[in-house]
Formats: C-alpha cells, sequence, structure tokens
C-alpha cells in the first residue's frame, strides 16, 4: 500500500509539472519567436540543432530507459551503498561521454552539411560548422545533467528533478530575456539552464565523490546497454536527417515556419497521448483488442475534429500566439501555411501512439527500426516529389511530413497484425469517417461564418464557437452509437 501511495503521489506531481513545464516552454517558445523570427539564422540553428539531437540530446531518453533500471535493480541486491557508488560511476561516464559526443556533434556538422544541409550554400554550411560551437556548452551539460537525475529518481527522489526541469526553463528564459542579440545566444540560454539544474541535482547528492572502500562498480553492462540503444535511435535520426535535407532548399524564413509549426503540432499532439494512462489496460490480455479498438476509435473521434479546428484557424492562431518583436506578418503567412497542413498528421499519429505502443508491451521493439526506417524512406521519396518534382515549398514540406505520418501509421497497424493482435478496422475506420465528415461540415460552417470579419480575435471567437457547435451537436445525434466506446465493447467490463 505504501508503494502504491507513493506512485500515485508521484503521478500526481508529475502531472502539475508537466503542465507548468509546458506553459513555461511555450512562453520560451514565443519570447524565440519574437526575439528571433524565422530569418536564415534562425534557419540555420534549426539546422545546427538537429544534428546536436540526433548525436547527444537522444541521450535523455536512454539514461531513463538503461541507468534509472540499472541503478534501482542494484540497490534492491546489493544495497543502497553500492547502488550510490554505481550512481557516481555512472556520473562520470557521462562527463566522458558528453565530452566525446561534443567532440563527434563538432566533427559531423561540417562533414555531414553537405547532406542533411544540400540547399545551403558553401558560405551557409560553413557558418553552420562555425555556430556548432556555440552548442558545445549544451551538449556537454547535458548528459550529466541526466546521469545526476537518474541517480534521484532511484531513490524516488522525483521531486528534486521536477524541480529541476523547471528550473532549466526559468533560466533559459530569464537568459533570452536579457540576451537575445544574436542566434548563439539560443543554445548559450539552453546551457545555462541546464548548468543550473544539474548544480541543482548534485548539491548534496555525493555524486563528484570519489569511492574510498573498494573499487567501483563496473559500468561496462550499462555502457553496452546505452551503446545498443544509440545505435537504435539512430535509425530514427535518418529521418530527421532528411527531412532537414529537403527543408533545406526552402528559402529563407522557411525553415523557421516549418519549425514553429511542428512545435506547435507536437504540443497539441501530447494532449491527445493522456501521458500514456491507456499502457496499463492495454498491458492486460484480457479484451485487449476490444480495449485498443476502443481507444483507437475514442481518440479518431477527437483528434479529427481538433485538427480541422486548428487548419480553419491556423493564421489567426499563428498571428494571436506568435505575431510580435521579428516573427512579422510574413512570418505568420509561412507558418500558418505549414500548420494548415501539417496540423492534420494528429489524425493519423494518434493512431500510431498506441500501436506503437504495443510494439514494447508484447515485447516487439525490434518492429519499431522497420517503423523507423520506413518514415525515412516515405520522407525521401515525398519529399523528392513535392519538395524537389513541385517545387511547393513550406507547403511542400508540410505536405511530406503529412505523408511521412500516414505511412508510418499504416506501417505500424501491418506490424501489430503480425504480431498476432488483429483489429477490426473496418469498425475504426468507420469512426474515423464519421469523424472526418463531422470536421468537414463544421470547417465549411465556420469558413461561412467568419466571411466579412476582420479583427482577429473575433475571428477566433466566432470560428471556435461555429465549428465547435457543429462537432457537439453531430457528436450528440450519434450519442447511441458512442456509447460502446465509453462504456466499453468487452463483456467483462464497463469502463476502460
Amino acid at each position: 500500500m505504501q508503494v502504491k501511495n507513493r506512485f500515485l503521489t508521484v503521478a500526481a506531481s508529475a502531472m502539475g509539472v508537466t503542465v507548468l513545464v509546458q506553459v513555461l516552454a511555450f512562453l520560451r517558445q514565443l519570447l524565440i519567436a519574437a526575439y528571433f523570427g524565422v530569418g536564415r539564422d534562425f534557419d540555420a540553428y534549426v539546422m545546427v540543432y538537429t544534428l546536436a539531437m540526433v548525436l547527444v540530446f537522444t541521450f535523455a531518453g536512454i539514461f531513463d530507459s538503461i541507468a534509472v533500471p540499472h541503478l534501482v535493480r542494484t540497490r534492491e541486491s546489493d544495497g543502497p551503498e553500492t547502488a550510490l557508488a554505481l550512481a557516481r560511476s555512472i556520473f562520470r561516464l557521462s562527463l566522458w561521454l558528453g565530452g566525446a559526443m561534443s567532440l563527434v556533434f563538432l566533427i559531423a556538422v561540417p562533414l555531414l552539411a553537405p547532406i542533411f544541409a544540400t540547399g545551403f550554400s558553401p558560405e551557409e554550411r560553413s557558418g553552420l560548422g562555425k555556430l556548432a560551437w556555440y552548442f558545445l556548452p549544451w551538449t556537454f551539460i547535458c548528459l550529466p545533467y541526466y546521469a545526476a537525475a537518474a541517480r534521484h529518481k532511484m531513490e524516488w527522489r522525483f521531486n528534486r528533478v521536477f524541480v529541476a526541469e523547471i528550473v532549466i526553463v526559468a533560466v533559459s528564459i530569464g537568459f533570452l530575456t536579457f540576451r537575445h542579440d544574436d542566434i548563439r545566444m539560443l543554445p548559450f540560454a539552453y546551457a545555462a539552464g541546464y548548468s543550473i539544474g544539474l548544480v541543482q541535482l548534485t548539491v548534496g547528492a555525493a555524486l563528484w565523490h570519489r569511492a574510498v572502500d573498494g573499487p567501483s562498480p563496473s559500468v561496462r553492462g550499462v555502457l553496452r546497454n546505452i551503446g545498443e540503444l544509440f545505435l537504435a535511435n539512430q535509425t530514427g535520426g535518418l529521418a530527421s536527417l532528411a527531412d532537414r535535407h529537403f527543408q533545406s532548399f526552402l528559402a529563407t524564413g522557411g525553415i523557421g515556419a516549418v519549425n514553429y509549426s511542428v512545435q506547435m503540432i507536437a504540443s497539441l499532439s501530447n494532449l491527445l497521448t493522456f501521458r500514456d494512462i491507456y499502457v496499463v489496460p492495454l498491458t492486460q490480455k484480457a479484451d485487449r483488442t476490444e480495449r485498443l479498438e476502443r481507444l483507437l476509435s475514442g481518440l479518431l473521434l477527437m483528434a479529427a475534429p481538433f485538427a480541422g479546428l486548428v487548419a480553419c484557424l491556423a493564421p489567426e492562431l499563428v498571428k494571436v500566439l506568435l505575431q510580435r518583436g521579428r516573427f512579422d506578418a510574413a512570418a505568420t503567412a509561412l507558418t500558418a501555411e505549414a500548420l494548415r497542413i501539417g496540423v492534420l498528421s494528429i489524425v493519423p499519429s494518434a493512431v500510431t501512439a498506441p500501436l506503437f505502443r504495443m510494439f514494447q508491451i508484447i515485447d516487439r521493439i525490434h518492429y519499431s527500426h522497420v517503423v523507423y526506417l520506413s518514415v525515412a524512406c516515405s520522407t525521401v521519396v515525398f519529399g523528392y516529389l513535392f519538395v524537389s518534382k513541385l517545387g511547393w515549398g513550406v507547403q511542400g514540406v508540410a505536405s511530406m511530413q503529412l505523408a511521412g505520418s500516414v505511412i508510418t501509421a499504416l506501417v505500424t497497424s501491418y506490424l501489430l497484425d503480425r504480431c498476432g493482435i488483429r483489429l477490426r478496422w473496418r469498425i475504426v475506420l468507420g469512426w474515423l469517417v464519421l469523424a472526418a465528415i463531422v470536421a468537414a461540415v463544421a470547417y465549411l460552417a465556420a469558413a461561412a461564418a467568419l466571411s466579412g470579419l476582420e479583427n482577429v480575435w473575433l475571428r477566433l471567437v466566432v470560428g471556435g464557437a461555429v465549428y465547435g457547435s457543429v462537432v457537439l451537436l453531430c457528436y450528440f445525434l450519434t450519442r447511441a452509437q458512442m456509447r460502446g466506446i465509453i462504456f466499453g465493447l468487452a463483456p467483462s467490463e464497463k469502463r476502460l
């Protein structure tokens, strides 16, 4: 009972901190848009950041997946002192690893620039290599930070980690508020946040102490697992590099506009994940297929109208949220173009997220590599078609990303079927058709209501009210059919 209560307390804290961090991170994004806009300097930053994410920042999830379980198992089997000694060893490993990967990143940027930034001029590609130097404090400090966080998670001291997350965002916001005259200040702002967060996690944590009683536990197994997962994650990195390759052919500001759009879409998609709470009921084998069908149907019924609403009011949303400072009307128009198309990817992503989780639940993680490769291949195919061949610019990149999300959903569904989980797709797709029709009718009604309105806030209020009313009315008329999704189709359950 004590462990259960502790878990519930941590879960509640995690939800609260997540909301606060999301709000602060969104505020930071507003500041970035106002200070840097969508100029070529911000385009260069996005390109360098992508390679940093693939080579270095991917270790964030790796340390959670590898270091924390190793520390917990050591604590349970060999005691807290041995676990603390292992935590020290992992922390020292993170310092060496942070330095090594920062060096690899510094070398990789100029070497790979002709591949992932093909559309840049030679002078602009040279500038990417120079900008990479300013990422070094960030790339070096982030790995020790996650190693220190793993040490506290081992002892269920999650609140200290949560406070550090808030500190990171708050410090980076403060840094940007006072220093935003150059794009090089942006990676420095993140580095400052992680530095203060690292200090907060290491004070009193005994991570800098060297053990004196006997040799330190070996980190060979931890390092091996980290290497295995890192190599696996590079499969997904191929898609990111292919995506940036085609974005590099966009006109000045196009990369920045797509980046702002993608971040807005990611924030919206997170609202539909519900913190992955569906993992628990899907782990139970009894009536799993029915649960999954209900979950997918419910997510699609929410995702389609949600995506349609954002697509309908994309220019107004971007203008209200981002248009200030260096983010001018031209940047708003570019970002709205990308958002109006890209937000539709929320619909296939609503299917992909729980299906992808099923690979972990049924221990078929190796299928994730197939999914990653399919994303990379679809990016190359549709990028060539929409960006290189048809020359659609920002709209072409958004269409490429949307097509990739559809392919990902299809491939994931096929692979899950091969695992023996055969869904009645006729039922799920039937709900998708209903949701799409409702969204289309609401879109047309809102567009008609907006005709002749000039004020952006009035357009948001009227358009949102009309759109939402149509959706609610249509869903109310089909409430009898939806009752099965809400209360369950499985005979052994009343609720999901």
